[in-house]
């Protein structure tokens, strides 16, 4: 995948540790966000499973195989051969439940991105209020915490920003949906079964990722940029 930012050399089992931690902080404020924003809207169906929070064990369907594989098993795989967590996680959403559905749901896929960008937000002051201790630093427990905002950070950005592609089942076509006419409506609806196909042909068989690439390098450049800037260097 061509949007990996960050080149995350040297995979052993620390590194495979923080990848799972960023994963899940991801995903459970992701999918927390789904929930809320529905249960805002008046849509109790992911409230009424427990999955009205950030906890990302809660947004695991723990009697489901596939379920346990794509938001457990598949990053475990991925952080491990590719050194980066790659999975998958959702929350039941009952549209007919809203008053506006095409807006209400519209509202409910963006909250999951913001979940990703809340996440980056917390990664960034982290690094940015220890940054002084981080730069130049040899103790290894803080190496380990610098390594761990900045993969969290990259995790959640990427997450974010991939999950607004409108391609169906993504967020951003839930979200182009509302904005679109019936003829666009339409033509999502038409596409949605095959929408996992397009995406893998688009981002892992084409170079779909590359126009990914200006905003993921935009949104690092802060968190890579500005405490050195403020702080000054090592």
């Amino acid at each position: 995948m061509g949007f990996l930012a960050v080149n995350f050399a040297g995979v052993d089992a620390t590194h495979v540790v923080l990848c799972m931690f960023a994963w899940f902080a991801q995903m459970g404020f992701h999918e927390g966000g789904h929930a809320w924003a529905a249960w805002w809207l008046g849509d109790d169906t992911a409230y009424l499973l427990g999955k009205r929070t950030v906890n990302p064990i809660r947004h695991v369907n723990w009697n489901d195989p596939m379920s346990v594989f794509n938001s457990v098993g598949l990053p475990l795989i991925t952080s491990i051969a590719l050194g980066f967590p790659m999975g998958m996680a959702w929350v039941p959403v009952g549209v007919h439940n809203f008053r506006h559905p095409a807006r209400d749901h519209a509202i409910v896929a963006f909250a999951g991105p913001a979940g990703g960008f809340v996440v980056a937000v917390i990664c960034f002051v982290l690094h940015f209020s220890f940054f002084p201790f981080f730069a130049g630093s040899e103790v290894k427990i803080l190496a380990v915490f610098e390594r761990l905002f900045l993969l969290t950070y990259v995790t959640a950005i990427i997450y974010s920003v991939f999950n607004l592609v409108p391609i169906p089942p993504l967020d951003g076509s839930r979200i182009l949906y509302f904005f679109g006419n019936w003829r666009l409506r339409e033509l999502l609806s038409r596409i949605e079964p095959f929408g996992f196909m397009i995406i893998v042909l688009l981002f892992w068989i084409l170079p779909g990722s590359m126009l990914l690439n200006p905003f993921i390098t935009a949104l690092m450049k802060p968190y890579l940029v500005l405490p050195a800037m403020i702080w000054g260097g090592s």
